[in-house]
Formats: structure tokens, C-alpha cells, sequence
């Protein structure tokens, strides 16, 4: 089917996105723990900016890397009782946590922009950081979503 396709392009760009994102945050990550542990052993000047960059950069690092997860659907399931399912029960859970899931996940997008609003009011900037929430929950309401429409309209992956 068309749409099943077009969502799998876009996921697959979304993806490469994702991936070449973690690369770079992985080597700034690198280069801040670094320089923070030259900054504060070498020249006795520890910066605060850099211990501070760090743990957000691992959150984002974190983030990506579950969508990415969910992505392969490599994430955490509970479908011990569906292992011993017929295959048309498999695909109809699979339709509805799809759906489930998309909607859970909006709603976090939603509370998450509010959240960021929060943030740039009390910490001016450095609040845009925690963009990275309302992002991570977009990109797993697409996944869930794809999730859904594939097994419901293309139950065999045809369009991969």
C-alpha cells in the first residue's frame, strides 16, 4: 500500500536523522568529559558548564537511542499470553497497542511542550534543552503509529 510506504520513508529519514544525532552527541559527549576532566586536572579550572553539559547530553544521547529502539522494536514488550496466540490475535494487539501507544505518546507531547514553555521561562535559554522530551514523544507517536497501520493494513511487511 502507498501510505505504508510514504510512513516507512519517512520513518527511515527520521532514522538516519536519529543516527547521525547520536554520533554527534556522542563525540560531544566525549569532548565535554574530557575537556571538564583537563579543565579541572591540568589547569585546576573546573567548569561548571561543562559537568552540567554532560548529564543533559546523556539524556538526549538516552532519548534517541529509545527512539531508535522503538524503531526495530527492540524495545521492552509484555507479550508473554501472545507468544501462545493464534496469528490474527497477535496482529489485532498489535493494531490496538499501536494505536494505544500513539495516543499515550501524544498526550505526552502535549505535557512535554508545556513543559518546555515552563522551562525557557524560568532558565531563559538553557530551558530549550529539554526539547528534546516533546521530540522523543513526536517520534515514538510516529513509531506507534506506524506500528498500527502496518499490521492493520499490511500485515506481511510487503512495503519494507
Amino acid at each position: 500500500m502507498r501510505a505504508v510506504r510514504l510512513l516507512r520513508r519517512l520513518d527511515g529519514l527520521l532514522a538516519a536523522g536519529e543516527r547521525a544525532m547520536a554520533v554527534l552527541l556522542t563525540i560531544l559527549l566525549v569532548l565535554a568529559v574530557a575537556a571538564a576532566v583537563v579543565a579541572r586536572n591540568l589547569i585546576a579550572m573546573p567548569s561548571q558548564n561543562l559537568l552540567e553539559a554532560a548529564p543533559l547530553l546523556v539524556l538526549w544521547l538516552a532519548l534517541v537511542g529509545a527512539s531508535l529502539a522503538l524503531r526495530r522494536d527492540r524495545h521492552i514488550r509484555l507479550e508473554l499470553v501472545l507468544r501462545f496466540a493464534p496469528p490474527s490475535l497477535r496482529r489485532a494487539a498489535r493494531v490496538l497497542t499501536g494505536f494505544f501507544g500513539a495516543a499515550v505518546m501524544t498526550v505526552l507531547c502535549t505535557a512535554a511542550v508545556g513543559f518546555v514553555r515552563g522551562e525557557i521561562e524560568i532558565f531563559g535559554s538553557r530551558g530549550w534543552a529539554g526539547v528534546v522530551f516533546p521530540l522523543f514523544f513526536a517520534a515514538a507517536a510516529f513509531r506507534f503509529l506506524l506500528q498500527a497501520v502496518t499490521a492493520a493494513w499490511d500485515p506481511e511487511g510487503r512495503s519494507r
